[in-house]
């Protein structure tokens, strides 16, 4: 097909509009826009975009709004005519009878607005019509801590209420009124910190003039730099473009090329930066001495440490030593702190944050799969007729993902929740489950029952690609679902429904959270969920597949490094004498660790036993995010040697003997992998905060010290060390600084760079995806402890915090959150005489905290919930021992409580 603009013949491709068709063609600019978003729905207000076509050349021509009228072959478009010029000219006149004259023109020291340029580029006429009274209070509204609104400058273009609704779903912002009177709303006509905006910014980003901006006023910036990373925050892996003056961040905006996020990103992501630069950074070595920190070079505490590691080694051995890495930190620094662990200390006694959060669906999807991998790729869920969303709250969690499902939810796609609370998506969903917390295993038990009563099973898939079905089969057929039904607290016949729901879409995609894992029977629940894939034939296709979301920016990465006790890099097995000889060979050492390692909880039980002496951890606040906080506090004290390596002093660091002051991500170069196996470069944007270093130079030195010089130099540079993970790991074979790009690569990657967008096409990694069964069984937790504790506690993430809030809590967002709720059904507090904004103390066999109270229907009676950011609170003080049954991950999701109002 072929259509022609201004007499000149160009390729037309199928559903093109004429404001697409001409933006590819020729320069971007070619036709101007004000209320045009290429992320909203085409909208046609302004008529600024609009041009003349004709059937055929010099044939009478009509004037149409380019950005949403399809362009056709043979279509003739002219978009420079004089009656094109006229018309635009005429919009902008009459938009500036009721805009400021003093913001016509930018100002030296500020980049133009969009529609600053759009001004500019059609010319300023001469304002004919009389000035608009203006009918609403113009008065700045400040109230929020980020973004800021001054309507004076509005022209009515609804690109704000666009993004609020189409792209982040809340719909906060709305046009109220009529002609002149027309104005943006928030809410029912109140402030931005009044109403329901979830902070994410969308509505500045789009906004084409200053009547919407940030705090940082980013969209005007003129920046001496822009620099592309990869956020920090949650395991979405956005994509952000950083403004830097003067060697300081200045602003953040989400790039629109970005295949993760699209343009998007959430309140952490933009706004949470300031961090970067606060009072309280570390800025200096720091070794306890009498009692107190005192500040030393990093020559002196590197040879403490080195002194007091072989010190502990010659005497107990290497295994008396181990570390904990951080999903915070890059690939390339996790794997050389497990390198450093294997090859130079010579213990696998290594582990990360995953132990607390996903090693269940590591382990599960191992055993189903082979991988432990998210099967498929976020931008699928276009391609998806169906969600199965089980104990997850994206939107909370992970917000850009959790966007983009709300969409969907909110356009009726069938959608399925799992979940003991009433999340917004919960809200939402064509199913809500909404289960007694502990009881998933029961819960797809009764799914899996009804889809084989009702023959819904893919036979094809299963003859071809599984084995051990009939097992299985057997086992759920004889099923009681009055009983599971009794057990979970949920309708067999609305169980019934969801099952056959989720079995009779043509794709259906499963996502999962720590609702899944923190469990005493996680690992089997991720079986049971990888069950119902396969029998449904939901794997190895578009628009289907197990996606676990991953917590941290970067667990997916840490485990794919060997972060983990019981596998090294590439999840190679330390427990065959032939890879234990790979990884001697390819790390140029005489031998590698022959034992399996220590998992966290196993550390500090061994610490207690005084068999385990010197711990390093790397940026991880484990006194405060790990279970049962007391138990944590007595390992700790047991232990020869704690070196933690932080941003800022965590309860942790408190209780360390050399506290080593580590840059942020802002200020050092690697990669992040996020939870869909992407790899993403993430690029130095300033120099180190005062005398701080990269958590990957502090390995090199450490090794250097120990005896072992990495081969990649002394000078630690992550886009180097790559190319040594890339030769070790067989899964990362294709992959180069340079092939990844700004969008990044999933893996695995083939040698020649090529991706994998989908897992199990054609076979699994183990030949042929295996059936579990399992019966629910009741968590020791409750079995000990539910008489004399009648509640069940569960915890929960917080849009504006991540984890124990050690960056988030030092910016504006603790503002916007400052403080951990309790959140009781307020049948159960009327029961005890508790109202809203009461304190009372909640306390478990283990401890006791103070907390205040939020009244709320979306936790079922005998059931209440908190989030775990703030130190005042310390809520793991409450929270018990009870782990997974195979990987030890802490059951965060039933602790056995009671509670009691306080007088304060």
């Amino acid at each position: 097909m072929k259509a022609f603009i201004n007499n000149i013949a160009y390729e037309l491709k199928q559903g093109e509009t004429i404001l697409e068709f001409t933006r590819r063609v020729q320069k971007y600019e070619a036709i101007p826009t004000m209320c045009q978003d290429e992320r909203l729905e085409n909208f046609g207000s302004c008529r600024v975009c609009s041009v003349e076509v004709a059937r055929e050349q010099d044939g009478s021509t009509r004037v149409v709004a380019s950005c949403h009228t399809p362009a056709f072959d043979g279509m003739y478009v002219y978009h420079q005519t004089e009656k094109i010029q006229r018309l635009r000219q005429n919009i902008v006149e009459l938009v500036l009878t009721n805009y400021p004259e003093d913001k016509i023109y930018p100002p030296a020291y500020k980049k133009p607005t969009p529609f600053q340029k759009t001004i500019a580029e059609i010319g300023i006429p001469e304002v004919r019509y009389p000035k608009g009274k203006n009918y609403f209070d113009t008065s700045k509204d400040t109230s929020h801590p980020y973004i800021k609104s001054d309507l004076s400058q509005c022209i009515n273009c609804y690109r704000c209420v666009r993004a609020c609704e189409e792209i982040q779903g809340e719909m906060v912002l709305g046009m109220s009124g009529r002609g002149f009177a027309s104005q943006i709303i928030k809410g029912f006509n109140t402030s931005f910190d009044l109403s329901k905006c979830v902070s994410c910014g969308a509505c500045v980003q789009t906004c084409p003039t200053e009547a919407l901006t940030d705090k940082y006023e980013t969209k005007t910036l003129q920046p001496q730099e822009v620099v592309r990373t990869t956020c920090t925050y949650c395991g979405v892996g956005c994509q952000l473009e950083i403004n830097v003056i003067d060697g300081e961040i200045k602003g953040i905006q989400a790039p629109e090329t970005a295949e993760v996020n699209l343009g998007h990103t959430c309140i952490k992501g933009r706004f949470a930066f300031q961090f970067y630069n606060h009072p309280e950074r570390l800025k200096e070595p720091l070794i306890k001495r009498n009692g107190k920190f005192e500040e030393v070079s990093w020559e002196e505490a590197y040879q403490f440490i080195a002194e007091k590691l072989t010190e502990v080694k010659n005497q107990y051995g290497p295994d008396a030593i181990g570390g904990i890495s951080s999903s915070r930190a890059t690939n390339e620094e996790n794997y050389l702190m497990q390198k450093m662990m294997r090859a130079v200390i010579g213990t696998n006694n290594i582990d990360g944050c995953a132990r607390v959060c996903h090693a269940p669906t590591a382990y599960g999807m191992q055993k189903a799969f082979g991988t432990g991998a998210a099967t498929n790729s976020i931008n699928e869920l276009d391609f998806t007729d169906a969600i199965l969303m089980v104990g997850a709250n994206p939107t909370e969690a992970h917000p850009v993902t959790g966007a983009k499902i709300k969409q969907l939810f909110m356009k009726g796609i069938v959608s399925i929740v799992v979940d003991p609370v009433k999340t917004t998506l919960a809200k939402l969903a064509t199913y809500h489950l909404q289960l007694r917390p502990g009881t998933n295993v029961a819960l797809l038990n009764m799914m899996a029952h009804y889809i084989v009563n009702e023959n819904l099973v893919s036979t094809s898939f299963i003859e071809n690609r599984t084995v051990d079905y009939e097992q299985f089969k057997n086992h759920i057929i004889g099923l009681d679902m009055d009983a599971l039904e009794e057990l979970t607290g949920v309708s067999k016949e609305l169980v019934r429904k969801a099952a056959i729901a989720y079995a009779s879409a043509k794709n259906a995609m499963e996502f999962h959270g720590l609702g899944v894992t923190e469990h005493y029977q996680g690992s089997k629940t991720v079986m049971l969920l990888a069950n119902l894939a396969m029998m449904t034939g939901n794997i190895g296709r578009l628009g289907v597949g197990l996606n676990p979301l991953r917590g941290q920016n970067n667990v997916q990465g840490a485990a794919d490094m060997g972060v983990q006790p019981h596998q090294g890099a590439g999840y190679l097995d330390i427990n065959d004498p032939e890879i234990q000889q790979y990884f001697a060979d390819k790390y140029g050492v005489e031998k590698m660790p022959t034992t399996e390692g220590l998992k966290i909880p196993e550390m500090l039980e061994a610490a207690i036993a005084g068999k385990f002496k010197a711990l390093w951890i790397m940026g991880e606040d484990t006194l405060m995010t790990d279970p049962n906080t007391h138990h944590i506090r007595k390992a700790m004290e047991q232990l020869d040697l704690l070196v933690v390596q932080e941003l800022f002093m965590s309860a942790t660091a408190e209780m360390a003997d050399v506290v080593l002051p580590a840059a942020s991500y802002f200020e050092k170069n690697g990669t992040f992998t996020n939870g869909e196996r992407r790899v993403q470069r993430v690029n130095k944007v300033i120099e180190s905060i005062g005398n701080t270093k990269s958590d990957g130079q502090m390995m090199v030195d450490m090794m250097h010290r120990l005896g072992y010089t990495q081969p990649t130099g002394l000078i630690y540079d992550g886009a180097e060390l790559l190319t040594e993970i890339s030769d070790v790991i067989p899964f990362f074979k294709g992959i180069t600084w340079d092939r990844l790009g700004t969008n990044g690569l999933q893996w695995p990657v083939k040698e020649n760079g090529v991706d994998t967008k989908i897992l199990h096409k054609q076979e699994f990694k183990i030949g042929k995806g295996k059936f579990h069964y399992f019966d629910f069984e009741e968590t020791p937790e409750l079995v000990e402890h539910r008489e004399k504790y009648p509640f069940i506690l569960t915890t929960a993430r917080q849009l504006e915090h991540y984890n124990s809030g050690t960056m988030t809590r030092r910016t504006d967002n603790q503002t916007i959150s400052p403080m951990d709720y309790l959140e009781i059904n307020p049948l159960d507090a009327g029961f005890k005489g508790i109202n809203e904004g009461d304190m009372v103390r909640i306390f478990s066999d283990r401890g006791e905290v103070n907390i205040p109270v939020k009244l709320t229907y979306l936790v079922k009676k005998g059931v209440v919930r908190t989030t775990f950011h703030q130190p005042e609170v310390f809520i793991n003080v409450i929270t018990g021992n009870v782990g997974d049954e195979y990987t030890l991950t802490p059951e965060y999701k039933v602790v056995a409580v009671d509670f009691e109002k306080i007088e304060v």
